[in-house]
């Protein structure tokens, strides 16, 4: 296995960091506190994933202590390569390992792959997290391999393919080992030594049983006798009874004849008082359909006259109804009237609103004023916008024809010529010399002469072009400057502003049209104010009209919406007083007539139990109503006193004629009774005592034959365990011979590599080494083999560091 790359999203305090190996050896050199420990356990974790543990510490706890500092997804991926192919292994960690996930992905492809299990570290390099932590994984932790691990030694025995045998012998041995403690313990203890006192004690009960069984015998015997006994007392005891409920029935029957003479007394008194109840209603008793229908009547009058008396004898509001007659005395106006006066005072009031915003709209005119001081016509507007153009023009022309000698060039045939005179006049000077500077210098001088004569001709025909250009210029700037000025002029008289002279006259265009619009508008709005000051006089005139006869003294206004609502008010309660006088008249009629009607039913009932009337309605009616509540008492309880004194005479049978002359004391037949009672409850509770003492008993007594199959059960558990655990003792000792002749395989191997690197570390001062078959290491010194724990700690990092040498070499 290669490994390519790693990611780590967040662990520990790394977070989003990359690694990709160099080639060879890869060195990580950072200061104290970078992470280097927590990259390594992230390889790790990657490989075998992080294992849930209780333990609180964080040195023993990797997921607490590596849990993300800074928060996010716990865990990262790394890119290896092998036999297979290359992939990427991604690892996610969750508060438990249950929340943990796994993913792997084929890099050919980039699709998930199954290649390779969760368990990435077993099926990479065949050993367990134990047995990389052994070997190939250094721990800054602990260096230290710790104890045996089973995976390593079933690779290094090539028993990879069977590590599940090797790997269970600690598991069996323990196993065995519990199994062998489950028979066999110190103190006396264990299943075989519980067997045989559960037997002793089985044996020691079943005695005691026995013991018991032979006592029930004994008090069976005396239960036999005390039951003959109670039962010859019970006889007696019967027929003492039998004596003394016929005592009983004598006494019972002298007492019953004294009930009913009082009865007959008590329902002869209560038949007296009914008597007496009756007389009032002279022979007619009413019935409750009469009696409640006088009451009925009563009540019906009596509500008659209260209501009566609440109608008052005039109108609550008389006088106002007497003024309202009089206002309304030709007539009550009617709902149309009033509609048709509140439509022309709207109408009005439309009007006159009308008027007023038609004045606001001519006195708010804004282009009125706009031509105080006179009115522009439109040919002087078009005039002013020719000589604007003209101006604008003459600009142009100004612009265009600008004199390019303004800025003219430098002449070039000037400086050409002076450039020949000079060596010319040279050359002449140097005559002495030879003849042919003399004829060079000749020529030169005549081209420099033509060339300066060109030059001079040009620049003077370019200053009379310039100034002819620049004398047509002021020319045409005075032509434009009075133009301009004559529409600045224009402008000012009507008050326009110049910065802009164009726009100036298309605005002063544009208010010279909405003047004559504004003008006749006006005329327009002259007409519709005099057509509204007609209509405004029409409408008062009719309302006045219309208002007369209902009001003193009326004035012309813009709007009679107060006497409009003063009418229909008034008109309003005239309607509402007069019908209500008109329904107390109807109320009162009605009233007196019912009451009259209702005192014609009542009277003749009253008059049949009150002839001289001297009782008030109300009264006489309560007498005839408690009366006969009194009647119906006493008959009903009469009647009642009949059905009991003729129930009791049947139920206790006192029409039947009965001796009872020669019947036994009553109390002394009690008193017998209760004497042979009293014996029969004590012989009761002595065989209810022995009767529970025989169950108690009968409970151990029917235990021997339990007790006897118990002890020959366990006794055949106990001989089978004592064959169970000398097994177990036998395959112990089997099982701990096959390991040691297994792991005696590699040791030779072993123990030879780590001579080999500890004499390498050390440049042969090592001592001697001896290694056994659970890795655990010796050193020979001074003639005497001493445990690892005996040296310093310098020694047995480095003997520890070898060993691990030594097993991964060993190993791959």
């Amino acid at each position: 296995m290669k490994l390519l790359k790693l990611h780590i999203e967040n662990f520990g305090k790394l977070q989003n960091f990359d690694l990709t190996p160099a080639k060879g050896l890869t060195v990580l050199h950072h200061e104290n506190g970078w992470g280097k420990t927590t990259l390594a356990v992230f390889i790790k974790a990657m490989l075998y994933g992080l294992p849930a543990t209780a333990k609180r510490t964080l040195d023993d706890n990797e997921r607490k202590k590596y849990t993300p500092w800074q928060g996010g997804a716990f865990g990262g991926s790394i890119d290896f390569e092998t036999e297979k192919g290359k992939f990427r292994a991604e690892r996610f960690f969750g508060a438990k390992e249950s929340n943990d996930t796994f993913a792997l992905f084929d890099l050919s492809t980039n699709k998930p792959s199954n290649a390779y299990s969760a368990n990435l570290g077993e099926d990479l390099f065949g050993i367990d997290a134990d047995g990389f932590e052994r070997s190939t994984y250094l721990s800054q932790r602990n260096l230290t391999g710790g104890k045996e691990n089973n995976t390593i030694a079933a690779k290094l025995g090539n028993l990879l393919d069977d590590v599940g045998d090797i790997g269970n012998y600690d598991v069996a041995l323990a196993a065995l080992d519990k199994r062998r403690s489950y028979y066999v313990k110190s103190g006396n203890r264990g299943a075989i030594a519980e067997l045989e006192q559960e037997r002793l004690d089985h044996q020691t009960e079943l005695e005691r049983c026995r013991c018991v069984a032979e006592a029930m015998q004994q008090q069976e015997i005396q239960l036999e006798e005390l039951n003959t006994e109670l039962l010859s007392v019970q006889k007696t005891c019967d027929e003492t009874r039998e004596r003394l409920a016929l005592a009983s029935r004598a006494r019972e029957h002298a007492a019953l004849l004294e009930q009913k003479n009082k009865m007959l007394a008590e329902l002869s008194a209560i038949s007296s008082q009914r008597a007496s109840a009756e007389e009032f209603f002279r022979g007619i008793i009413p019935t409750d359909a009469e009696l409640g229908e006088s009451e009925r009547l009563y009540d019906d009058i009596n509500n008659l006259r209260i209501k009566l008396e609440n109608i008052p004898d005039k109108p609550h509001e008389s006088e106002l109804l007497d003024r309202l007659r009089a206002i309304f005395e030709n007539g009550v106006p009617s709902d149309r009237y009033l509609e048709v006066l509140e439509h022309d005072n709207d109408e009005l009031r439309r009007t006159v609103a009308r008027q007023e915003a038609l004045q606001n709209v001519k006195e708010s005119d804004p282009d009125l004023g706009r031509f105080s001081s006179g009115t522009p016509s439109q040919e002087q507007i078009d005039h002013a916008f020719e000589t604007l153009t003209q101006a604008q023009s003459l600009h142009q022309k100004i612009t265009s024809t600008t004199p390019k000698t303004v800025k003219q060039k430098p002449e070039k045939f000037i400086p050409l010529s002076l450039a020949l005179l000079i060596p010319g006049a040279l050359a002449c000077l140097l005559v002495s010399v030879s003849i042919v500077f003399l004829i060079l210098g000749g020529i030169l001088l005549v081209g420099g002469g033509i060339l300066m004569a060109l030059g001079i001709t040009r620049r003077n025909k370019q200053l009379r072009t310039t100034q002819e250009a620049q004398e047509q210029i002021r020319v045409w700037q005075a032509q434009r400057a009075q133009a301009v000025q004559s529409v600045n002029a224009f402008l000012t008289t009507y008050r326009m502003p110049t910065d802009d002279p164009h726009r100036s006259l298309t605005e002063l265009a544009v208010l010279l049209a909405q003047h004559g619009e504004s003008r006749q508008k006006q005329r327009k709005l002259r007409e519709e104010m005099n057509t509204l000051a007609t209509r405004r006089e029409e409408l008062v005139a009719r309302i006045l009209s219309r208002l007369a006869p209902y009001f003193d003294k009326l004035t012309k206004k813009e709007d009679f919406r107060a006497e409009l609502d003063r009418l229909q008010k008034a008109v309003s309660r005239y309607r509402e007083l007069e019908e209500a006088e008109n329904q107390r008249l109807s109320d009162r009629e009605s009233t007196e007539k019912a009451l009259r009607a209702l005192k014609d039913q009542l009277l003749p009932f009253l008059r049949r139990y009150d002839p001289s009337g001297r009782l008030h309605a109300r009264e006489c009616l309560e007498t005839i109503r408690e009366r006969l509540t009194e009647q119906r008492r006493l008959s009903a309880e009469v009647s009642r006193k009949e059905r009991e004194l003729k129930a009791f005479i049947v139920e206790k049978k006192l029409d039947e004629q009965t001796d009872f002359s020669d019947v036994e004391t009553f109390d002394r037949l009690s008193e017998t009774e209760k004497e042979l009672q009293a014996r029969i409850g004590e012989l009761h509770a002595q065989r209810a005592t022995l009767k529970s003492a025989i169950n108690r008993l009968a409970i151990d007594a029917d235990r021997v034959p339990e007790l006897e199959s118990e002890i020959a059960y366990i006794s055949e558990r106990l001989q089978e365990a004592k064959a169970n655990a000398n097994t177990v003792k036998n395959t112990v000792k089997f099982l701990e011979e096959a390991k040691t002749a297994l792991s005696t395989r590699y040791l030779g191997g072993m123990q030879d590599a780590l001579q080999k690197n500890l004499d390498l570390l050390t440049a042969g001062t090592a001592p001697e080494s001896l290694m056994d078959t659970s890795f655990a290491v010796r050193l020979r010194e001074g003639g005497q083999t001493r445990a690892l724990e005996s040296f310093s700690r310098g020694w047995r990092d480095a003997v520890e560091f070898c060993v691990r040498l030594s097993l991964t070499d060993a190993l791959y």
